[in-house]
């Protein structure tokens, strides 16, 4: 039988106790709450200022540890990619990583602060694309470095994360990590394994196509390319792709005596999370709490400031083609995930509301102690009730990608950044890159706002 409120032994004690307790989250957790979203807040206006030292101390400050320690490294580790420090940057995922395995061992049963109190409570380990991405992040990081042996590797554990992500999730197409077997492909070509290349090209074709329908456009121009090579002669038949970023115009044609530059944009800020709540006065507040409350996400979109950039070099140039809409994917992931909140949400109402009037039956005739007991229930189970909004904040909108074949030698690099209008946002110059014959040289930057 169910233990209930009204049947559980020691329930007037432990009624009394839970409901201290959610006073208690209201004076000290929910002030700690709101220093977090303004931490977050300052933490991508100095990224956005490129004021990395500052961002880095700004993330320090927030103290995130516990049930938000998972946040910190993914931050940090971000971060520290910005400033080229890679090495530092994969120690942070590594241990995001660790993390991820070890909540996932974790059964709903011992996390259960978010039945009685909020979904807050509960360590955060990330939605399933965010852990996609983290291989991602440590992939590039290995490739700029030039170790295409531990990217290779890294390429590795990422099929294995997700084939275990895309099995516990069989309806989300958009879980297939196209943009990450992508770079894997990259990397296996760099590492000579061919095989490995082609069969990781494929998987990111079939990706992008199965999740058209939710990101607005389907397999890159140069993806595509790379698949029919390495088929070549006997390319199985393929759909043409649909693509609305830019196409490669422009650009040289690669020869075997060519190598070629491979640039990623990390565009703008991902989406954030809002918090909806929804309140009913309760028609018998005397049998329960007077507010009753259910709290729930909702998704907010930030701009994506750069619609495209140009890759150049001289004479030569490459546009920028778009290889993860991270904001549809999020939005998306959202909507999957909304029905299983909410109805955490409502039973922490019926749940609440319960142990509220078992405290009000129980306390009715004890004067002003009582009426006091009852006013504390009552704020404690209203604003207790929170959303979680958590997320990896530093995520981009989206990633561009534009890849230049150049001849061997050191070039200085051009990239232009264009709005949505045409107009330039800026232009950065990458000096003295050393290009090889056959081989990829990878970089990268980020722009986050257009402020």
């Amino acid at each position: 039988m169910a233990i209930t409120p009204s049947s559980a032994p020691g329930c007037d004690w432990l009624s009394r106790q839970l409901f201290g307790l959610l006073v208690l989250l209201a004076v000290f957790v929910l002030p700690g709450c709101a220093t977090y979203s303004a931490g977050i807040a300052k933490v991508e206006q100095q990224t956005s200022k490129r004021n990395l030292d500052g961002a880095l101390k700004s993330l320090d400050e927030l103290k995130l540890t516990g049930a938000d320690q998972m946040l910190y490294y993914l931050n940090k580790g971000t971060l520290l990619r910005f400033q080229g420090n890679y090495a530092a940057s994969n120690q942070q995922f590594e241990s995001a990583k660790s993390l991820m395995e070890k909540l996932a061992a974790i059964s709903v049963a011992e996390q259960t602060g978010s039945v009685v109190v909020n979904d807050t409570m509960k360590a955060y380990e990330g939605i399933g694309n965010e852990q996609l991405l983290v291989y991602a992040f440590e992939e590039l990081n290995y490739l700029q470095s030039g170790n295409v042996d531990d990217a290779a590797v890294e390429a590795r554990q990422f099929d294995i994360k997700q084939r275990l992500i895309a099995g516990n999730n069989p309806t989300a197409t958009y879980l297939s990590g196209a943009f990450v077997r992508y770079l894997n492909g990259m990397t296996y070509e760099e590492v000579g394994e061919s095989d490995s290349a082609r069969i990781d090209y494929s998987k990111a074709v079939d990706g992008y196509k199965a999740q058209s329908s939710i990101t607005g456009f389907g397999v890159p121009a140069a993806l595509d390319a790379d698949l029919e090579r390495l088929e070549s002669p006997h390319p199985r038949h393929r759909e043409a792709p649909v693509q609305k970023s830019i196409s490669i115009t422009k650009q040289s044609s690669k020869t075997g005596d060519d190598g070629e530059v491979v640039f990623i944009l990390h565009d703008g800020l991902g989406p954030t999370l809002a918090e909806n709540i929804i309140s009913i006065v309760n028609p018998d507040p005397q049998h329960g709490t007077a507010i009753m409350s259910v709290a729930v996400p909702k998704f907010v979109q930030r701009p994506v400031p750069v619609a495209r950039f140009e890759l150049s070099e001289d004479a030569q140039s490459a546009s920028s083609e778009l290889v993860e809409d991270v904001n549809a994917i999020a939005r998306k992931s959202l909507d999957d995930r909304l029905p299983a909140i909410t109805a955490r949400a409502v039973a922490r109402m019926v749940v609440k509301n319960a142990m509220a009037r078992k405290v009000k039956n129980q306390n009715g005739d004890a004067g002003t102690g009582g009426l006091l007991l009852s006013i504390v229930t009552d704020v404690g189970a209203i604003v207790s009730e929170r959303a979680d909004t958590r997320s990896w904040s530093l995520l981009p909108g989206n990633f561009l990608m534009a890849r230049l074949a150049l001849p061997p030698g050191t070039h200085d690099i051009k990239v232009t950044y264009y709005d949505p209008s045409g107009n330039v946002l800026a232009a950065r110059d990458f000096n003295a890159v050393k290009v090889t014959a056959g081989r990829k040289v990878f970089l990268s930057d980020y722009y986050l706002s257009a402020n």
